[in-house]
């Protein structure tokens, strides 16, 4: 049985989130682990992020790094904004 998430979030605008997805689109294209799947996409400018994994400890595993990533992403825009 598989385990999936999808996650949809919402952005200033359609520039961050291409931004967001090219810097995510490696990971989901070249898994470390062959333990899931991912697939990451533009709808306007919500990025939306699939993960698919065989048990439910991979998935959280997964979810955990892309939620990482997303919150690097968000503290690096923070940052040059001087927020």
């Amino acid at each position: 049985m598989a385990h999936e998430v999808l996650i949809r979030v919402p952005l200033a605008d359609e520039a961050l989130a291409r931004a967001a997805l090219e810097a995510l689109k490696p990971e989901a294209e070249r898994p470390a682990s062959g333990r899931f799947e991912a697939r990451v996409w533009l709808e306007g400018s919500v990025l939306c992020l699939a993960i698919r994994a065989r048990d439910t400890s991979s998935l959280r595993a997964a979810l955990n790094s892309f939620l990482s990533w997303l919150r690097a992403l968000r503290d690096a825009c923070l940052a040059a904004v001087g927020a």
